[in-house]
């Protein structure tokens, strides 16, 4: 979940406020270009249908002679590809030098068919999709668009996490290794507090105020950061232009695609299939590598089913124990890179 954070990574420093990067972030080029592929009317889960489906998706790379070297990375909660751009290249946390990456807009971000964009089916008429409908709309771009039957792995972060979670659960044979950050392969009690509080804010049907948007950015503040760090980013006497500053950036979101993408979550579930016979779930079928990253105090999406799962499958894990909380994916780069990194390698 990450809504508010278009934040130049690891930029993230006690004495700064993280709105003040939000804008730096804003006006950082990005050097690839949206792409969209037109799909039709797409088939959903639920069995109501998008029509005149379009799929945004942004290419880094090269992709070698025998298409081994394709990574996929779906975008985070309100995010779009652009906002991933800064974790692709040289030296980054996955180099564009040696991987093609394929940046794909989630529906209900603004860029992929959306309840804010489409035609015939805008706002409430747009209808609800799940974290499944998402890797569908993903297979078919990479397999029958791109013609490439095999990736060499998959990450994302939030939102992206948890499809990396479905992407192991409905094609485990499609990749080689799989790295959620900061996502779940299971929402807790807690998450589906969080969601439930989230949607609730967002059903309301004066979607277009203003105050909605910024009472659930203020909550995603809230839970996303620990209460250490707050206090030590923004003292009390900065407290309204901080709120004011969320304000701001709550213009720049449609509540109609945050609650969409916001219900996706929510719903989100891999263990309807769950095999008692012997005590299996779906995601436990991907043969691959898995490198799980999980934060100790994320509130936002909590650690203990990852930290289960990672247990459970003998994968490799990279704990952080960061005060930005859900958000050490942004303070903490560095580290995860540097293990993503190796991790590719």
């Amino acid at each position: 979940m990450s809504t508010l954070l278009k934040i130049n990574p690891g930029v993230l420093r006690k004495g700064y406020t993280a709105l003040f990067f939000l804008y730096l972030y804003s006006i950082v080029p990005c050097p690839a270009q949206v792409k969209t592929l037109s799909m039709g009317d797409f088939p959903l889960e639920n069995n109501q249908t998008i029509k005149n489906c379009e799929l945004g998706y942004m290419t880094f790379g090269k992709l070698n002679a025998d298409k081994s070297n394709a990574i996929l990375f779906p975008t985070w909660y309100g995010g779009t590809s652009k906002d991933l751009a800064p974790y692709i290249g040289p030296g980054q946390m996955i180099d564009s030098t040696k991987f093609f990456v394929i940046v794909v807009d989630a529906f209900g971000d603004g860029v992929s068919s959306s309840p804010s964009n489409s035609v015939t089916q805008s706002n409430d008429l747009f209808p609800e999709f799940t974290i499944k409908d998402m890797i569908e709309a993903q297979h078919s771009l990479i397999t029958n668009h791109l013609n490439i039957s095999h990736l060499y792995a998959i990450t994302g972060i939030s939102m992206g996490g948890i499809q990396t979670y479905q992407w192991m659960a409905s094609y485990p044979a499609f990749f080689d290794k799989a790295i959620p950050i900061l996502g779940s392969p299971k929402l807790s009690s807690y998450d589906l507090l969080t969601f439930d509080i989230l949607k609730r804010i967002m059903s309301s049907p004066d979607k277009p105020n203003t105050n909605l948007k910024q009472t659930a950015l203020m909550l995603e503040y809230l839970l996303g950061f620990t209460p250490k760090f707050r206090q030590e980013e923004t003292p009390a006497e900065d407290y309204q232009d901080f709120v004011n500053s969320i304000a701001g950036q709550a213009s720049q979101y449609n509540l109609y695609d945050l609650h969409s993408q916001a219900n996706a979550i929510f719903n989100f579930s891999v263990n309807n299939d769950f095999d008692t016979s012997q005590n299996k779930s779906p995601i436990e079928a991907f043969n691959g590598e898995l490198l799980v990253v999980v934060a100790k105090k994320d509130h936002l999406l909590c650690p203990g089913p990852s930290v289960q799962l990672a247990s459970k499958m003998d994968a490799r894990i990279l704990e952080l124990d960061s005060d930005c909380g859900h958000y050490s994916f942004s303070c903490e780069i560095e580290k995860i890179s540097e293990v993503v990194r190796q991790f590719l390698d």
